[in-house]
């Protein structure tokens, strides 16, 4: 019997949804039991073997510091949805504008280059509210088993190929511009693209493109407020040691 069978075996359990009468939410500690038993098989069986027991599902780094990531979020009300993407092993985040963090444990994994699964990310821009889509239902055990099975079932089909597209260096910086060219909701995210692309270009020893791209970050930044030029020293200094490092 494939892992599927296995997991979807109960997945032909229904019951109407949204009824008061059949109300009984599936609560923080249910919902990691169920993703334990459920969530962290499939996974596995794409290369994510690490999970950090809540909502967190990671490969280890490859050759050239990428790690691809699936993480579970909670909506307000009763539901949530995956959320999936690269951390990069060389790129910081910023705290409070004057410390750095690194990203290079498994304790300090979390999304740079993010994306939300495709119903999800429609849901959010307006243009389906209706179909719930790639939304698992939290209003009792019955429907969160339901909704979980039917985007897991697709869910590596969905994955693979977009984390296959995207496993060096190289095919980063390309989509991490295509977003960029796209204007997507991508570059609306608190890890700005054009920030990530100045650590990867660094990485490959090209200070002038990673400047391009440091330059274009912080413009953008500094027109908002001075407040940031602190923060624009310590990525400027780390950029450049990254360089030096190649």
């Amino acid at each position: 019997m494939s892992i599927f069978s296995r997991l979807f075996q109960k997945s032909n359990q229904i019951e109407k949804p949204y009824n008061l009468d059949s109300l009984d939410e599936v609560r923080a500690e249910k919902r990691i039991e169920i993703f334990e038993e459920l969530v962290s098989p499939v996974m596995s069986s794409i290369g994510l073997n690490n999970w950090n027991g809540k909502y967190l599902w990671f490969s280890d780094f490859n050759s050239e510091g990428i790690k691809f990531v699936v993480e579970y979020q909670v909506f307000k009300g009763f539901g949530g949805s995956f959320a999936f993407g690269i951390c990069y092993e060389n790129v910081p985040t910023v705290s409070n504008w004057k410390k750095l963090v690194n990203h290079k444990t498994d304790k300090s994994t979390k999304i740079h280059y993010y994306k939300r699964l495709e119903g999800w990310q429609a849901s959010y821009d307006g243009t389906d509210r209706t179909s719930g889509r790639d939304i698992v239902s939290h209003w009792n055990e019955v429907d969160f088993r339901k909704t979980l099975f039917t985007i897991l079932e697709s869910l590596p089909s969905r994955l693979e190929p977009w984390f296959k597209a995207r496993s060096n260096r190289d095919q980063n910086i390309l989509e991490l511009q295509n977003e960029i060219k796209g204007n997507t909701e991508f570059v609306r995210r608190i890890v700005n693209p054009d920030y990530i692309l100045c650590f990867l270009n660094a990485e490959k020893g090209d200070l002038e493109k990673s400047k391009v791209h440091f330059s274009k970050y912080f413009d953008e930044k500094l027109a908002i407020s001075k407040e940031f030029e602190p923060m624009q020293e310590l990525i400027s200094k780390r950029i450049e040691k990254l360089t030096l490092t190649q």
